[in-house]
């Protein structure tokens, strides 16, 4: 638990609020008293609509991660990493340089000519096609140069970076072992006839291409290739990369257009992404999300909480300053508050995930960038924690995670319990305590 900070006041239209002042909460109520004069009415008789009691304040608060019985948060990360995100970058920027990887493992031995299965006789041609993301890459020039090599020594998708080609087999040239030059093409935005913008990039390769797919065939893909951009300043984001080949049937003098997926496929690039710190990361590559769980107070000084009705409860959280490039996020992400269903301190990343809370919230970069607060809503799980016995219930928790969490490769950090006062995740909740009925 970290305790400390202070609570802030907040004031709106209607009811009366509870505010932080010096250290204990008050309640800041304006009582009216009205003595009418003598009436013919019963001595007994009472007014139901201004009977003492009935009407109840609704009471804004906010508490700060500090000022809370208890409360823990933290960063996890590698719920998506590279051979299974949904992109793939390619990158001779200064500040980062990234290349795909992968092995066309799959390269069949015959193919289907109407309802007969033939043997391949010969590959005739062949090229590596990617498929781009054009809002999303960045050409420096005109045009850049692809070019597609074959790798000298072999890699673990899982574990493949820049530097090494698995877990204590580093790489003999930083950015992977490229071998043979398979060819090399040049790629820009351009408009086709029907004014569509061109977003598809091809590699063609050339030589022997009949040896080298008889080759990659029998070894299902190994060692594999490489595809290098060329071009300072220039990165390209792709969704797709595919071997796209030319056979002859036995038999035949047509070609069959065959096409296969990079299986598997990575991408390697440098710098890495940094380790997360006690700040809360959301998004990136590995992917992040974080956690956290707490203990609200059953009562606020003299004001019940527990038992109260919840009318908002809100999580907010106070964005740190923009991550330094390569990895500040650009695009508009959502992100959505869960419900865990464990203890993530005990079960960390494998923590099993419950229902959504409240809806998908927008996090805009020039929006987290000027400072303005991301806000979770967590009425639902506020209110079932309200109406629970108190002996039995477990401390609150929430994960928040990206959506969809496969394609960010910036993050973004936000302050945690770690932090100072002020900055620190604030539970924001207004709510009605119980009515009473109190004697005249």
């Amino acid at each position: 638990a970290h305790r400390g900070g202070r609570g802030r006041p907040k004031r709106g239209g209607g009811g009366e609020h509870l505010i932080r002042k010096g250290g204990p909460f008050y309640l800041l109520v304006s009582l009216v008293v009205a003595l009418g004069a003598c009436t013919e009415d019963p001595f007994l008789a009472v007014d139901s609509e201004s009977a003492p009691g009935v009407a109840t304040p609704t009471l804004e608060i906010y508490l700060e991660a500090g000022e809370l019985p208890s409360w823990r948060d933290t960063t996890y990360w590698g719920f998506v990493v590279p051979n299974s995100a949904s992109f793939s970058l390619l990158s001779d920027q200064e500040e980062l340089r990234a290349r795909p990887l992968g092995r066309f493992s799959t390269i069949p031995d015959s193919v289907f000519v109407d309802t007969a299965r033939l043997a391949i006789d010969r590959f005739t041609a062949a090229r590596i096609r990617l498929s781009v993301d054009s809002a999303l890459s960045e050409l420096p020039t005109d045009s850049v140069e692809l070019s597609a090599w074959t790798l000298s020594r072999s890699f673990d998708a899982d574990e493949a970076t820049w530097e090494r080609a698995r877990v204590g087999e580093p790489w003999t040239t930083p950015g992977g072992d490229l071998e043979t030059l398979l060819g090399a093409d040049t790629f820009s935005f351009e408009v086709d006839s029907l004014g569509v913008l061109v977003d598809t990039a091809v590699v063609r390769f050339e030589g022997n291409v009949d040896s080298l797919l008889t080759a990659w065939r029998d070894s299902e893909g190994e060692p594999g290739f490489a595809v290098v951009l060329t071009g300072p300043g220039g990165v390209l984001r792709t969704s797709v990369i595919s071997l796209v080949a030319e056979a002859v049937p036995e038999g035949l003098d047509t070609t069959v257009t065959i096409v296969r997926g990079a299986i598997p496929g990575t991408f390697i690039f440098d710098p890495p992404t940094p380790q997360p710190t006690t700040r809360l990361r959301l998004a990136g590559l590995p992917s992040a999300r974080y956690y956290m769980d707490f203990t609200l107070p059953d009562s606020l000084g003299f004001i019940p909480l527990r038992g109260s009705t919840i009318n908002r409860a809100t999580l907010e959280f106070r964005p740190t300053a923009t991550p330094a490039v390569p990895f500040d996020l650009r695009p508009d992400i959502f992100a959505q508050a869960v419900r865990l269903l464990a203890d993530p301190f005990v079960f960390g990343e494998k923590t099993p995930i419950g229902s959504p809370l409240g809806n998908q919230e927008l996090l805009r970069p020039d929006s987290l960038a000027s400072g303005n607060i991301m806000e979770y809503d967590i009425t639902s799980l506020v209110r079932l924690w309200s109406l629970a016995n108190a002996d039995s219930v477990p401390p609150l928790r929430v994960g928040v995670v990206p959506i969809p969490e496969n394609r960010q490769f910036g993050f973004w950090e936000f302050f945690s319990a770690e932090d100072g006062p002020g900055l620190r995740p604030v539970v924001h909740l207004l709510f009605t305590p119980n009515p009473t009925f109190l004697l005249p």
